[in-house]
């Protein structure tokens, strides 16, 4: 089958840049991205789907992603495109919720016959989506739903969904947290509270914080915890019984619009003032909007792609080059979706379309992008990358929000699984 005729003159893209091109779906809510090539799929066209939040309180997530996998359709394309057939990346919105984002899903594979999909912001739409691609025995590369549920084999744990097709590129919750225990351990506070939003991502940010911190032997006690709403417009409440309860340190995994609100809201509460650290668990995913209050400097945050960090030839050029594109740095969610476009143009350069083929070749390479080396755990088909905790600070040049002072955590699975097990806890670690 021939593809469909190109055309030039089709300049309305989300982001307003002419040099790409977009088809918005009406009924579908879909969006096609190429470069230099036709649009519609067939002979010469190799069909991606990314499936992030482009609506709502999770929207910028969903921006973030589409920055990173356009400027990597953009390089590959450029570049003779994979065995010289051109990449598009078609788009769904699953609104961050778990029926829309299997129904959106189903019709990548049904409709659009992609020939693999990546994405996931939200780790419920994500664990609802894992069982359907093995039905489908489809490729799926997770690139920002941090739930280790995701990647813990079916039938280790109740939630357990990882299974063969599913893979993630990004460090999990459960990296984050252990790097996060290790951060309590120096901080050697008295009391920790949290305050997440009242769904799994956030239950679960609390409970791998208090398991790893338990079981590496950090000496503290975990009082206060608050799981507002999500898209909680009201936050006084919740702010007041944890400054009631008079924490030393607090965890939050709030995030997207969440998080905007929370942090004016606390800022006006005196939050800062009063709590002796806040550590943001999500806090540099994105940028900020300007509308927004920025993380307070000082303040610790941690990421799964840091743009500075490793000082290697490919994340430096990554880096500036996304920065001349979009003027602003790249997010981890960025980085995560432009990396998850080059692992499928790997895979297929070596072993073509066939779905079976792909996933091998993810599971038996060793890989390279922004973020450095890497390989797929063989269990559990997540990467071994780290996470990476900070001092927040203000980069001029940048006009962004940076990390300072990094700590790189990179245990391995043998010392989270032990942390756990001495800590009586019987949740997986996913690694």
């Amino acid at each position: 089958m021939a593809g469909k005729p190109c055309t030039d003159d089709v300049q309305n893209g989300r982001n307003g840049l002419d040099r790409r091109t977009f088809l918005k779906g009406a009924a579908g809510g879909a969006a096609v991205t190429t470069v230099a090539g036709c649009l519609g799929g067939g002979d010469d066209t190799i069909s991606l789907g990314a499936l992030y939040i482009f609506s709502g309180f999770g929207s910028l997530y969903g921006e973030e992603a589409e920055r990173g996998y356009e400027l990597a359709v953009e390089e590959i394309n450029n570049d003779g495109g994979i065995d010289g057939q051109d990449v598009e990346i078609i788009s769904r919105d699953t609104e961050g919720d778990p029926n829309a984002g299997i129904r959106q899903m189903t019709s990548l594979i049904e409709e659009e016959n992609v020939d693999g999909l990546f994405g996931l912001d939200s780790s419920s739409v994500a664990q609802s989506i894992a069982p359907q691609v093995q039905e489908y025995q489809m490729p799926l590369m997770a690139t920002h739903a941090a739930t280790p549920f995701l990647t813990s084999p079916e039938g280790e744990h109740d939630n357990s969904v990882g299974n063969e097709w599913v893979f993630r590129n990004s460090n999990s919750l459960s990296h984050d947290m252990y790097g996060a225990a290790q951060v309590a351990a120096t901080l050697e506070l008295d009391e920790w509270a949290t305050i997440g939003p009242d769904y799994a991502f956030g239950y679960e940010t609390w409970d791998y914080f208090q398991a790893y911190c338990e079981g590496i032997g950090v000496d503290t006690a975990f009082t206060e915890e608050q799981f507002p709403a999500l898209e909680e417009s009201d936050y006084s409440p919740y702010i007041s019984s944890i400054l009631d309860a008079e924490p030393d340190g607090v965890i939050t995994p709030l995030w997207g619009s969440d998080l905007t609100t929370f942090l004016g809201q606390a800022e006006q509460s005196g939050w800062f003032d009063e709590i002796e650290y806040t550590l943001f668990s999500v806090g540099m995913g994105t940028d900020l909007p300007a509308d927004g209050s920025p993380l307070p400097e000082g303040e610790l945050a941690s990421t799964r792609y840091d743009p500075f960090e490793p000082d290697t030839e490919e994340n430096n050029e990554f880096r500036e080059t996304y920065v001349e594109e979009y003027d602003t740095l790249p997010t981890y969610n960025a980085e995560g979706a432009y990396r998850a476009v080059y692992l499928y143009r790997n895979a297929i350069e070596e072993a073509g379309t066939n779905a079976d083929e792909i996933r091998s070749t993810f599971e038996e390479s060793e890989h390279t992008g922004p973020v450095g080396e890497y390989a797929f755990a063989p269990e559990t088909n997540q990467a071994t990358v780290p996470a990476i905790w900070g001092e927040v600070s203000y980069d001029d040049e940048y006009e962004s929000n940076v990390l300072d002072s990094l700590e790189v955590s990179d245990p391995s699975p043998e010392e989270m699984q032990q942390a756990l097990e001495d800590a009586g806890s019987d949740l997986p670690t996913g690694v």
